[in-house]
């Protein structure tokens, strides 16, 4: 956990360095799988570049562990066949749980991978039962039958695999099963798990697990085009180093631990997880991670985007709001843009968005159905923009082009509902303004910009990558150009094709302008042209 954090502070964005923060003390509560369960947040890294993921199956062991024993004493006095009746009963809850709808992704949650571990638990009673001999021959088919099931199941499934967890989970976990049942008797196959090799794999299994992720996720995040073409072999030595080293420095150590329960929980998990939660605390304002926050690089999180119950307004404050600003996070990175541009013309706006949540009359999306915060936007539009005069929609147009149908934010009906809503809005307000949407990286930019300051050679190549924003913007303009007093604020084209103003990038990750970027390109937007002069481009 320690050096995961350390890694994490050294490669990472201060964004994705709080994430990896929160991961670490959901691991630290055991708490893990339920946080990686509430599904991706839009702005997180990809599940494969997250290095301590892989915690959330320790985290329903130890749920499993703290329940399972108190179930038990139901049946403790009981035979081992009501005990084994009472097991199966737990596992068929459990499997039959897994056809329940579930808002939080069930790939997580414990009373669906409780089965998975009762299993084991059956194993177990099962084999204190008595049962007929089985003969070498018999054992050695089992087994061997066993691991072509296993094999089956590891080349075969994949995140498209169904009802999973549920009845495709049994598979494999009764197949290990049959394995530790038949690997009881005597048989040939049976000397290979023997073997020094596979016994000496089994040891450090646990500390393999534990390093494999955290580096495989670094590599990820760095990006195999930025590594050097040895780096497979050598990550691969390295999580066998990082393995027994572990193993025969802390694992086999704390084994032989003598302390009482008290001091154990004291000195092994109470104490490291102080250290643990004070110091990632403390190293996010530290001046190294600080200044990222302090330069306006980072994404911003001081605007009302989410949350229409706080009032968000930008440009002259003194000035009575005379735009209504309505649309998703490519409206909200435009708040300092806004905030400039109106101080400098000395008028205000108020600003209300929601992540994904394209704004047009009779919007039919999954954002929209399943997203409080998105609905919370179209009935605070609903009651408060009649008294505006101006309306400036800025969005993700790119998401309703047919490319991105399995966007969340896709309404294949969007830009003939945006048509009709246009004409409706250009008679009845003075002006309406479409912002064009800014182009997106072909990587992560201010990942690139961390990274080549702190890994020595690091060059990462960016360049606009975004076809489908290129035909939607010219969507949005063959629309506005039906209508006399709508018009198409172009800010976009303020940036620079390497995404940098003064050496310093204006995204804060592959398509979201930041503090810093909104306020340069305010000053070249300004240079130009006026935000309110009707007489922009169509």
């Amino acid at each position: 956990m320690a050096a995961t954090l350390a890694g994490g502070f050294f490669l990472f964005t201060k964004d994705d360095f709080f994430l990896l923060w929160k991961s670490a003390l959901t691991a630290l509560g055991f708490a893990s799988n339920l946080y990686f369960a509430r599904g991706k947040d839009y702005f997180d890294p990809a599940q494969e570049e997250k290095p301590l993921l892989h915690i959330w199956s320790l985290s329903v062991e130890e749920q499993f562990y703290f329940v399972f024993p108190i179930l038990l004493l139901l049946v403790a006095r009981k035979s081992l066949r009501v005990q084994f009746g009472f097991l199966a009963a737990l596992c068929a809850l459990s499997l039959a749980a897994s056809f329940i709808p579930s808002a939080l992704d069930k790939y997580y949650l414990p009373h669906l991978r409780a089965c998975e571990l009762l299993i084991g638990s059956l194993t177990a009673v099962w084999m204190r039962c008595r049962q007929p001999a089985v003969g070498r021959r018999c054992a050695a088919v089992g087994a061997l039958f066993a691991v072509c099931i296993l094999s089956t199941c590891l080349f075969s499934y994949s995140e498209q695999t169904a009802y999973f967890p549920g009845p495709a989970a049994l598979i494999p976990c009764l197949a290990v099963a049959a394995l530790i049942y038949f690997n009881h008797y005597e048989h040939p196959l049976k000397k290979f798990f023997q073997s020094k090799i596979t016994v000496a794999a089994g040891l450090i299994s646990y500390s393999l697990y534990l390093w494999h992720w955290p580096i495989l996720a670094f590599m990820r995040y760095i990006g195999p085009d930025n590594l050097p073409p040895y780096s497979p072999a050598a990550a691969v030595v390295l999580i066998l180093l990082l393995s027994l080293f572990s193993y025969h420095c802390i694992e086999k150590p704390f084994k032989k631990w003598q302390g009482s329960f008290a001091q154990s929980v004291l000195w092994i998990y109470a104490l490291p997880m102080l250290i643990l939660g004070a110091g990632s605390f403390f190293a996010m304002r530290l001046p190294f991670m600080a200044q990222y926050d302090r330069l306006g690089l980072t994404r911003s999180n001081t605007s009302c985007h989410n949350n229409t119950g706080k009032q968000c307004l930008w440009g002259d404050t003194e000035k009575q709001p005379e735009l209504l600003v309505l649309g998703d996070s490519h409206a909200d990175h435009y708040k300092t843009f806004f905030d400039a541009v109106g101080k400098k013309e000395k008028w205000s706006a108020t600003m209300v968005s929601a992540d994904a949540c394209a704004y047009v009359e009779g919007y039919a999306s999954r954002v929209f159905q399943n997203w409080a915060a998105c609905r919370a936007v179209y009935r605070y539009a609903e009651e408060h923009l009649p008294r505006y005069s101006k309306v400036v929609l800025a969005m993700r147009w790119g998401s309703q082009m047919p490319e991105n149908s399995r966007s969340l934010a896709y309404d294949a009906g969007f830009f003939q509902k945006f048509d009709r809503m246009l004409h409706k809005l250009s008679s009845e307000k003075q002006a309406v303004y479409l912002m064009a949407d800014n182009l997106a990286s072909s990587y992560n930019v201010q990942r690139a910009y961390i990274l080549s300051s702190r890994i020595p050679g690091y060059r990462q190549a960016l360049r606009p990558d975004d076809e489908s924003t290129l035909k939607a913007n010219a969507r949005i303009r063959e629309l506005a150009a039906k209508y006399p007093n709508v018009y198409i604020i172009d800010a976009a084209a303020y940036i620079p094709a390497d995404f940098q103003i003064g050496g310093l990038p204006v995204y804060s990750d592959k398509d979201h302008i930041n503090p810093y970027g909104g306020t340069e390109l305010a000053k070249r937007f300004s240079e130009k042209q006026r935000f309110l002069d009707t007489r922009h481009n169509h």
